[in-house]
């Protein structure tokens, strides 16, 4: 019997189990390809640890324990000190409220500060403008107590993303490369080709962490110069937070700073307010812009700009993760271009 009709029957009857295969497994998706990428970067130590210990399932379970207690220290010493340095700032601003006559007070008094040096320089309506940020405060505030909920159930996925990252993490260490192996028998490509697509995502994967990391250490570092030079206790503290919160695309750094500078905006400190404002959105904010691109560019071999543009497309398509899988994929979508020129040039030398 000819192999080639059970074979169509089998890729038929794959193809029509896919859809609700996908739709089975798409919930751990996330927690997945966060595993992944782990597994990728802390191989190297845990193939080391093996040849150590000579016992391959004891050495995954110590990595996979030793990367999750590490995170989860750096995790909790960033929440402390968070909730420390809250509790000092909120003791501020409720002995100001007091000097004000209460927290309405607070507010209605700064709003009438702001606009009325607002008015003093430029040709605008008070009233319009009182108005309006008032407006803005009331829709903020409604807000942000409204999503409080969501707030504590976003706490609960992390927790429980946290704990199948976790299991992933140790079978991806303890099998994946017999899974790589077993997945590249599949491929019906030259068996250099699959290990060429293979070597461009971790490549690619690497170059991405590495500049996860750059822009954290970058960001944090002139967040906590800016932090010391406009008088914020514990700059060091916060520019390390700040770094941490650079991991998420976009919105992370900003979640640090503009709080800070609302701070000072309530206290009266408008100059402090005014230069850490433009210190945080011109200076750090471009941090991400220019240094990801370099770092992830020359890891994965890529032009800088398509890095960056690759960036910011998968961050609006994917969400946080697309920081990651946008460049990936344009990665491997280069590497898949660069094996089809190949492949063509050989078959007309051949002709």
């Amino acid at each position: 019997m000819s192999k080639r009709g059970p074979l169509i029957f089998l890729a038929v009857v794959l193809a029509s189990l896919l859809p609700s295969l996908l739709q089975i497994a798409w919930p751990f998706l996330t927690s997945f390809i966060l595993a992944s990428i782990l597994a990728i970067v802390i191989n190297p130590a845990n193939k080391w640890l093996s040849r150590r210990v000579h016992r391959p399932g004891l050495a995954t379970f110590l990595t996979t324990f030793a990367t999750v207690l590490l995170l989860g220290i750096v995790l909790a010493i960033a929440g402390l000190a968070i909730s420390r340095e809250l509790t000092t700032t909120y003791d501020a601003l409720s002995r100001r409220s007091l000097e004000e006559g209460g927290w309405p007070a607070l507010v209605t008094h700064t709003t009438d500060r702001v606009v009325g040096a607002l008015a003093t320089r430029l040709p605008v309506n008070q009233d319009a403008i009182r108005t309006e940020l008032l407006e803005r405060m009331k829709g903020g505030t409604g807000y942000l107590l409204k999503n409080v909920g969501s707030a504590i159930g976003g706490v609960t996925s992390i927790l429980i993303t946290g704990l199948l990252v976790t299991i992933f993490l140790y079978f991806l260490l303890r099998h994946g490369e017999d899974w790589i192996g077993w997945l590249a028998a599949l491929i019906p490509l030259d068996p250099r080709v699959t290990a060429s697509l293979f070597q461009t995502v971790h490549q690619s994967v690497v170059a991405n962490v590495n500049g996860v990391l750059a822009v954290a250490v970058g960001q944090g570092l002139f967040l906590a110069l800016g932090f010391w030079f406009v008088g914020v206790r514990s700059p060091a503290l916060w520019g390390a937070i700040g770094g941490l919160a650079s991991i998420i695309p976009v919105v992370g750094a900003p979640l640090v700073w503009v709080p800070v500078v609302i701070a000072f905006v309530l206290m009266g400190a408008y100059w402090k307010a005014l230069l850490l404002g433009l210190w945080g959105a011109l200076v750090v904010g471009s941090i991400d812009n220019v240094l990801r691109p370099f770092v992830v560019g020359a890891g994965g071999k890529q032009h800088p700009m398509l890095i960056g543009l690759a960036a910011i497309g998968g961050t609006y398509a994917f969400g946080v993760l697309g920081i990651l899988l946008g460049p990936l994929l344009v990665s491997l979508v280069a590497a898949l271009l660069k094996e089809i020129q190949e492949l063509e040039a050989l078959g007309r030398e051949h002709e």
